[in-house]
């Protein structure tokens, strides 16, 4: 089984060797989780600094930021043809609906649960629905 959704024409049916991925696969295989342990990890050591909430606060922005860079040069280097553009478009919004909520705890008025539904409701869509269709 590929590490990357290869997108099909013929709705979700995925053109992997391994046969099609289910819409859970899709999903699961956009989020570069990779890129998102990472972040995660190096979030995680940053709430153990005791910095004042406003440094917190932008100092998580700031690894979110470098973390969506990263994303996106990861996907660049790591695919070719369709599926690297389905991948650049969808992976990086997955990154951000996954490191805006982790970071939540530090990003104080930042944070909107909103967003956050929105962020996930929008890459749910892009990977089941839209994206794969080419």
């Amino acid at each position: 089984m590929s590490r990357w959704v290869v997108p099909g024409t013929a709705g979700l049916k995925a053109g992997t060797p391994g046969g099609p991925d289910g819409p859970a696969g899709r999903i699961v295989k956009y989020i570069p989780g990779e890129v998102v342990s990472a972040f995660t990890l190096i979030f995680t050591g940053l709430v153990s600094f005791k910095f004042e909430a406003a440094q917190a606060k932008w100092a998580a922005v700031g690894l979110i930021v470098l973390f969506l860079i990263v994303t996106i040069v990861y996907v660049a280097r790591n695919t070719s043809g369709v599926v690297r553009t389905s991948h650049l478009i969808v992976s990086p919004l997955a990154f951000v609906a996954w490191a805006y909520p982790v970071a939540s705890s530090v990003l104080g008025d930042f944070f909107i649960g909103l967003v956050a539904f929105g962020l996930q409701a929008i890459v749910i869509a892009l990977s089941l629905f839209i994206v794969p269709r080419t």
